[in-house]
């Protein structure tokens, strides 16, 4: 989504006018409200309104386009993350391997069919039985579950745990698993037997020899597809796996601070004003992140026309698809890409928007404890941009 080549520049009462009209609409909804953050910019930076836009606040899932872009940065648009099957050589004319290792690198997209897929393959290879499987743990480090979450939320379909080895999102009928790696391992076991090979019961954890030779090698979507799917459909699982992938390329490590510190690094390489902030996470799911308005809007304006690490082709279309999908933005539908965010008591939009003579708009609007309807003054203000 980008402006015509032409358009108008704005002028001192446009400008006075989108001001008064969008602080007209937020009125009711910051009457009360414990936190607040807004900011709009115009395409070149400039400021077109700003209240408390330094101010921080709960992001929520507005939050996640800076593991979104942290990623594409340090991983690179074209990465895949691999998932690999490796073993020794099998036993002499048996057919027969011994130990059978499955190295998950946190692929966030792994699936149940993925490993059914794998146990054909190696049945094809003329394997016949596993002595025992085990699953290496070595990109997985820190905490499963973060301990920032809100613990009444355990057990939630959107908290699961984090893991080198990720199936299905870490969910069975939409719990979270307990164990991932073993639960990995058990479904592996299924759709090994199933595709006639026989498996022994041991699972083991365990790193993988060097020498062992890869028997599977399955690469997940591109970054730029995974980051397309966690956007739109606001997947927390997909951004706390990336946080992690982030974490362990720069640092070795995979966990939540490591992941968090190549965050700040990369907001600093881009120029982005951090007031303020405060990142426990990469989804957004903790009450306790802090991110102001200013935070968010420079890191849209600094990707905007950036090719390969530009956002705007990654979120949401108004209306369309994903978190706003059924959404009505007026006028505005056909004309906004943006990233949604709600907690219990934190609600936040943050995207661009064309208007129709000023070219492109970029906004960030962050409502906490609003005791009025912060989602609609956001949405009308966001029409509002459209219409000048």
């Amino acid at each position: 989504m980008r402006p015509p080549a032409r358009y108008v520049p704005w002028s001192r009462r446009a400008r006075n006018a989108i001001a008064g009209k969008i602080a007209k609409l937020f009125a009711p909804s910051l009457q009360g409200a414990h936190r607040f953050s807004l900011l709009v910019l115009d395409e070149r930076g400039n400021v077109l309104f700003a209240d408390r836009s330094t101010r921080t606040a709960a992001p929520a899932s507005a939050q996640k386009i800076i593991v979104a872009e942290t990623a594409l940065r340090v991983l690179g648009p074209n990465f895949r993350f691999p998932t690999l099957l490796v073993a020794r050589a099998p036993y002499r004319s048996t057919h027969r391997i011994g130990t059978l290792w499955v190295v998950g690198s946190g692929d966030p997209s792994l699936r149940t069919r993925d490993l059914q897929a794998a146990a054909r393959s190696l049945r094809a290879s003329g394997i016949r039985s596993v002595v025992r499987i085990a699953i290496d743990p070595s990109a997985s480090l820190g905490a499963e579950i973060n301990p920032h979450w809100n613990p009444e939320d355990d057990g939630a379909p959107y908290q699961a745990p984090t893991s080198a080895l990720s199936l299905d999102g870490n969910l069975v009928d939409a719990v979270p698993v307990t164990d991932p790696n073993r639960h990995a391992a058990a479904v592996l076991r299924g759709a090994l037997v199933r595709a006639g090979i026989a498996v022994g019961p041991e699972i083991a954890i365990e790193p993988a020899p060097l020498t062992a030779a890869i028997w599977w090698n399955h690469r997940s979507a591109t970054l730029r597809d995974l980051e397309r799917h966690m956007l739109v459909q606001s997947d927390n699982h997909y951004a706390e796996q990336l946080l992690r992938a982030v974490a362990l390329r720069v640092y070795g490590r995979a966990s939540v601070a490591d992941g968090v510190r190549a965050e700040r690094a990369m907001l600093r390489r881009m120029h982005v004003p951090t007031p303020g902030i405060e990142l426990l996470d990469g989804s957004g799911l903790s009450h306790g992140n802090r991110v102001a308005a200013m935070t968010l809007a420079t890191v849209l304006l600094r990707t905007r026309g950036s090719g390969a690490y530009d956002m705007d082709p990654l979120l949401a279309r108004a209306d369309l698809d994903g978190t706003l999908q059924g959404i009505d933005f007026g006028p505005a539908d056909g004309r906004v890409r943006a990233k949604t965010g709600h907690l219990d008591d934190a609600s936040s939009l943050e995207g661009y928007v064309r208007t129709r003579r000023h070219g492109e708009v970029i906004f960030a609007f962050l409502v906490n404890g609003s005791p009025g309807d912060p989602d609609r003054s956001m949405r009308r203000s966001v029409e509002a941009l459209s219409l000048m």
